[in-house]
């Protein structure tokens, strides 16, 4: 039988025969769950510039909607521009009245608005790195807005290219196609 007094006793060559997980002093101690990077903060700022973008696009219709003159004067240089293509609105070669002009800025309005809401949300969503669907539908949606001079365009589309770089982050994994 084994003594109490036996059992109690340790010895040190037992102690070094543990498996205590080999440390390697090269690697930090760190647990990296992803690999994170900054260009979702990249493309979430770029997305936000093309949502005040396309905010300010939406602006300055809304300036040209509720001034009666600069309306009058849009519709004057469509009509001078049909007339230098040579395209006619009706058979009879009557002008574009002002209030398909008005029509026809309230929709562009509404589309802008539209979206630089949906480029906020999806910058919003990028942020957090949630909802990867709604940052691709704000990325096109900066990407088909009208923005001044292509602007929010070109950004919409550089979003686009940041967040595909960083589509791990949202844990989409690329799948392995080694085969």
């Amino acid at each position: 039988m084994v003594d109490e007094d036996d059992s109690n006793e340790w010895e040190e060559t037992q102690y070094e025969s543990l498996d205590w997980g080999e440390e390697d002093e090269s690697q930090s101690r760190l647990i990296e769950v992803y690999h994170s990077t900054n260009k979702a903060a990249q493309a979430a700022l770029v997305l936000i510039i093309a949502g005040i973008v396309l905010l300010g696009t939406a602006m300055s219709l809304n300036g040209i909607l509720s001034d009666d003159e600069k309306a009058a004067g849009l519709t004057v240089k469509t009509n001078e521009m049909m007339d230098d293509t040579g395209i006619e609105v009706d058979e009879e070669g009557g002008d574009v009245d002002e209030d398909f002009v008005r029509q026809v800025l309230r929709g562009g309005l509404f589309y802008e608005l539209g979206c630089a809401v949906l480029a906020f949300i999806g910058s919003a969503s990028l942020i957090r790195r949630q909802n990867y669907n709604m940052v691709l539908i704000g990325c096109t949606a900066a990407i088909i807005g009208l923005g001044g001079f292509l602007l929010s365009t070109i950004t919409g589309a550089i979003a686009l290219y940041l967040t595909f770089q960083c589509k791990h982050e949202f844990g989409i994994n690329e799948p392995d196609e080694s085969w």
